[in-house]
């Protein structure tokens, strides 16, 4: 591997004051350094990397076994050495493909029940009163929604999303003035239902429902393992959505994280979005 990184190295110190305007010598060159889906263009045509550095890169993948090291994350291998957990979020994007094991046991099944039961869920609220969704999370149980929501904003035919992360009271204050506590939805999303900043902000948006004339019981769901700790919130058992420990954080808008994606866009666009990143798989 030694070889290809100094081979590497060599031919960029070669082409460093290349204009990348010369590459375009070549007639192909726009057809050659791109790659098309059905509805995608990645064009890396306009990048100082030739046929040679290009090759050189494709060796190196290949000495440091990517297409394995692939392969074993999409079967369900405990690629996480640190917590000898499988890493598959390309589970929750598996529309049309077969069963995946971890452990020996298909989570497939699973994974579409989740799945079904947020389309319901996000047709329930879609067709309700309900004028705003308020996602209290951190980390991957916001960047990743938010982003998304964001980036779709042409496809947003549903409720208004809000997204809360900070801790401090200014944020879930800001977000909650000026909505209607009869009409709003909160999503709390946290695995462990114990993350202190996403519970002090959920605390936070129950009293105001509850000062405000909404109804926390029927207006709160929760993306969240801990049964438990969702119970004792006062939150519905059937608005709650679990994933698995074999869902990083910033891979989990694609499952139960991404619910308030799903009621902005709609289930149909959701099943896009996950189609889109099952054809990238």
């Amino acid at each position: 591997m030694m070889n290809i990184w100094q081979d590497l190295q060599e031919q960029q110190r070669g082409t460093a004051d290349r204009k990348i305007t010369a590459l375009f010598d070549a007639p192909d060159r726009a057809e050659d350094f791109s790659l098309r889906t059905q509805f995608m263009l990645f064009d890396y045509a306009k990048t100082n990397i030739d046929a040679e550095a290009r090759a050189a890169l494709l060796r190196l993948v290949d000495e440091a076994e990517v297409p394995r090291r692939r392969d074993a994350m999409f079967a369900g291998a405990p690629i996480n050495e640190t917590e000898g957990r499988a890493v598959l979020h390309t589970a929750l994007r598996n529309l049309d493909g077969g069963p995946i094991e971890v452990e020996g046991a298909d989570v497939m099944p699973q994974v579409r029940d989740t799945l079904a039961r947020m389309r319901s869920f996000a047709d329930q609220i879609r067709d309700s009163a309900i004028t705003d969704v308020v996602n209290i999370g951190i980390g991957g149980s916001d960047l990743g929604p938010a982003m998304a929501t964001r980036a779709l904003t042409p496809y947003n035919d549903g409720p208004r999303c809000h997204f809360v992360s900070n801790v401090d009271g200014a944020h879930i204050a800001d977000t909650l003035r000026g909505l209607d506590a009869k009409t709003t939805l909160v999503i709390v999303a946290s695995k462990t239902f114990t993350t202190i900043e996403t519970m002090t902000n959920a605390r936070t948006a129950r009293a105001w429902m509850q000062d405000h004339g909404g109804d926390p019981a029927t207006q709160f769901a929760a993306l969240s393992t801990a049964e438990d700790k969702t119970a004792e919130f006062g939150i519905n058992s059937a608005q709650v959505f679990g994933f698995e420990d074999w869902v990083g954080g910033r891979y989990s808008v694609w499952g139960p994280i991404g619910l308030s994606l799903m009621i902005a866009i709609g289930p149909k666009a959701f099943d896009s979005f996950l189609r889109g990143a099952q054809e990238m798989d």
